[in-house]
């Protein structure tokens, strides 16, 4: 007996040996793949360029992007937990299982030393708060339908705000040679920043695409433009996604009240416990024992009053925080809206500048030069106009991704 005991004494040790080498073995291995990943992660300037279009870049936005998929999974962890409510009213069934056998006669193990039975249980709790649960649950999963309907937008629109920024920095590039007086010193200071520039643009567009294994060039000629003659009417009035983005704030804070008025309604449950539904013992017997005599329905139900007044001070503040989350919202609108006017003159003002700016250029262009110095200070004149309007380019960008951020290049 004691070396029998010895012996299981010594399997459980080589368990607990087994289960430490284990670990220590997974650790090395996942320390290697991630020592290989930085071994193999190589510089912007040796990867690969390939081209895409904006579709394709949208394509893989959608497919890749970290953001968005932790989004889809909450989407999912959402109608999971929507569908939990139903799945409560199945019955449930348990398997249990025993052995019973003499330490001594430990090695004569069989079938009519083994025990085993399943039964039935059905659990119904709460009753009453059905009904809330239910329509708590479609909202929620709404409101991460719109979550990641909102984060796919802004991450389109930091896109697309890449692309346009770099192409007025390509254009900046061109016109920076023609610069009059320039000298191999500011084109070598020149060369520098845009080395720089490079790496941060590689590295944005494959953190939006998801995708690092190469530098992703997306054609400009691909992307859609913002025709402010489609967008200036708009901007008097609030998107469908911002609409629904203050809907579900007010909505989630009148829930919250909601769900603290329910504690006033009394509490019912519901079970449902039968015998074994089926039964071995040993060779004894076994087989089915299920019967309606036998399994027993409970119904119970209580209320409790509230004479500490604790659920009447929560209702009282749940419903102060609805109030306060109606004002703040009420604000965001009224900001939200004064933003959309700011950015309606801002809009209108740049593109009147803009058209005096070409009809400026366009004349200075035409007009005829009589001296070497004339012709000078006109090619210094046009140049820093057109070095301002690409400046002024750069800037209306925020204004372009403040209407896709808002309305989407579908324009709701």
């Amino acid at each position: 007996s004691v070396c029998r005991i010895l012996w299981a004494g010594s399997i459980v040790a080589g368990g607990l040996c087994l289960i430490g080498c284990s670990v220590e073995q997974r650790m090395a291995k996942v320390a290697g793949d991630i020592e290989a990943t930085f071994a193999n992660a190589r510089d912007w300037e040796q990867l690969p360029l390939r081209a895409i279009s904006w579709q394709q870049a949208l394509s893989m936005v959608q497919q890749n992007n970290v953001e968005l998929k932790s989004l889809a999974f909450a989407i999912e962890r959402s109608e999971r937990e929507g569908l939990g409510i139903y799945t409560e009213m199945i019955p449930g069934l348990s398997y249990y299982g025993y052995l019973t056998k003499s330490i001594n006669d430990v090695r004569r193990i069989d079938s009519r030393d083994l025990n085993s039975s399943v039964n039935v249980t059905f659990n119904l709790p709460t009753i009453t708060n059905i009904p809330y649960r239910v329509y708590a649950a479609h909202a929620n999963t709404f409101s991460a339908i719109k979550t990641r309907e909102l984060s796919e937008r802004d991450i389109i629109s930091k896109l697309y705000a890449e692309i346009r920024n770099r192409e007025i920095e390509l254009k900046k590039r061109a016109l920076q040679k023609q610069r009059p007086g320039l000298d191999e010193q500011d084109r070598m200071l020149a060369a520098s920043a845009e080395r720089l520039a490079d790496s941060s643009y590689w590295k944005n567009v494959a953190e939006f695409l998801g995708d690092y294994s190469a530098r992703w060039y997306i054609l400009p000629e691909s992307l859609p433009r913002v025709k402010w003659s489609k967008y200036l009417p708009k901007l008097n009035k609030l998107s469908s996604l911002s609409v629904e983005r203050f809907a579900i704030q007010l909505e989630q804070s009148r829930l919250r009240k909601y769900g603290v008025a329910l504690k006033y309604l009394p509490t019912i449950n519901t079970n449902l416990y039968s015998p074994s539904l089926f039964s071995s013992t040993g060779g004894t017997y076994e087989g089915a024992f299920l019967d309606g005599e036998d399994t027993n329905i409970n119904l119970s139900a209580s209320y409790t009053i509230d004479t500490q007044l604790d659920t009447w001070n929560e209702y009282m503040d749940s419903k102060d925080d609805y109030e306060i989350t109606r004002r703040k919202v009420e604000a965001s609108i009224i900001s939200h809206k004064h933003k959309l006017i700011q950015l309606k003159r801002s809009v209108q003002d740049y593109l009147s500048w803009r058209s005096y700016m070409y009809k400026r250029i366009e004349y200075i262009e035409a007009s005829p030069v009589m001296t070497a110095t004339d012709r000078l200070t006109n090619e210094e004149t046009l140049f820093s106009m057109k070095s301002e309007l690409l400046n002024q380019e750069a800037a209306s960008v925020e204004s372009e991704t403040a209407v896709i951020l808002e309305y989407g290049f579908g324009a709701d």
